[in-house]
């Protein structure tokens, strides 16, 4: 059952899926996939070429793998379908999340080292969507808990991030109960 309204009568001008998927490797490393693909319904006049009705305008990939620590050990990034043939050649600049760590502060970082030429919109657009994801690959191992327990004020952990996971709610005192927060009067 939905709360959401019914839409009003409407025409299809663009769809943008994003995709992400995480798993643990053979090696014990997690590897996050991120992939953006836009599309329209009708062909597209670019300045060189038409692409044709629901054919990829845009379709990029990002492969992250994590260790423990949630540090990036590994990045790439791949543009399979771009709207300009000048669109490619700035994968290569990914590699600098290399040594980054998903934590607080990850998406100012990213926004830092990508912003304008020096990056892809939409490549880097995966990114904060990839942190929110290994936040959850920790978490649907157990690893949360060990780590939880070891947080500092540094705020190594999503409790507190949330309306759900917020320090004086129900999760946080059942689950986290050393976290836990008297509400504020």
């Amino acid at each position: 059952m939905s709360l959401a309204p019914p839409p009003c009568a409407r025409t299809p001008l663009h769809s943008r899926r994003i995709h992400c998927d995480g798993f643990r490797r053979e090696d014990g490393l997690l590897e996050l996939e991120a992939t953006l693909i836009d599309t329209k319904p009708m062909p597209l006049q670019l300045v060189s070429r038409v692409v044709p009705a629901e054919e990829p305008i845009h379709q990029m990939r990002v492969r992250l793998v994590l260790n423990a620590q949630r540090e990036i050990v590994d990045a790439a990034a791949f543009s399979e379908h771009t709207p300009y043939s000048t669109c490619s050649g700035v994968e290569t600049g990914y590699r600098q999340l290399i040594g980054q760590r998903i934590e607080p502060g990850f998406t100012q970082q990213v926004k830092r080292l990508f912003r304008g030429i020096a990056g892809c919109t939409h490549i880097t657009e995966l990114l904060p969507l990839m942190a929110s994801t290994a936040f959850q690959l920790f978490w649907a191992d157990g690893s949360f808990a060990e780590q939880d327990a070891r947080a500092s004020e540094q705020r190594q952990t999503p409790l507190g991030g949330c309306h759900a996971l917020r320090l004086d709610g129900e999760v946080v005192r059942t689950y986290f109960p050393q976290f836990h927060r008297k509400p504020s009067p």
